[in-house]
């Protein structure tokens, strides 16, 4: 199926979806639920957050869908609705975690510092890594490599230009590299299910 028709098919279901169809509605949360949930785990480390991100994901999406307009595809403005989000829990926890510290600081100034919230489960070493991307530079690598997007709906994802989410994907790839080894980002960005 052609973009162009795709993308019809997708302003046609988020017009039904809009009107209160929901089937229309089912069917946006059945195909996006699970990528949209496995992007989000990797972005913020956390499946608790990630899940209650994702649900008010869905919840923006209810109030806004209006507002998309069939530019690209309806997975990539969920998906935008989702980094946004992610990013404004990462802001909020780093706030929490910074005041966390001078509350701590200043009662006990020999306490060690909170942890990152991680996902147990997974490879720790690969989630380290991770960790230490910027935001939008974890984003567009794990778009470009978990869920094979193309650069122009990476850029959709990230609200940037093109050229500007290869810059992402390149710098997040070189630091990776250095982090695990060449063969390992492969191995490990293949072998990881969230």
């Amino acid at each position: 199926m052609n973009q162009a028709r795709s993308e019809q098919q997708d302003l046609e279901l988020a017009r039904r979806a809009g009107e209160g169809d929901e089937r229309a509605w089912r069917e946006i949360y059945d195909r996006g639920c699970q990528p949209l949930f496995n992007f989000l785990c990797y972005q913020v480390g956390d499946r608790d957050a990630a899940m209650d991100i994702l649900q008010d994901t869905f919840i923006t999406a209810m109030k806004r869908i209006d507002r998309y307009r069939g530019d690209g595809p309806l997975q990539g403005w969920l998906r935008g609705i989702a980094l946004r989000k992610s990013l404004d829990w990462r802001r909020s926890l780093a706030r929490k975690i910074r005041l966390g510290e001078a509350l701590r600081r200043e009662a006990e100034p020999a306490q060690a510092p909170a942890a990152d919230p991680r996902l147990g489960s997974e490879d720790a070493e690969l989630q380290r890594a991770l960790a230490k991307l910027s935001p939008r530079q974890r984003a567009a690598l794990l778009l470009r490599e978990l869920e094979e997007l193309s650069f122009r709906e990476v850029a959709e994802a990230l609200g940037c230009r093109e050229a500007t989410a290869r810059v992402h994907h390149h710098r997040a790839r070189e630091a990776m590299r250095g982090m695990l080894g060449a063969a390992a980002l492969s191995d490990e960005l293949e072998g990881v299910q969230p």
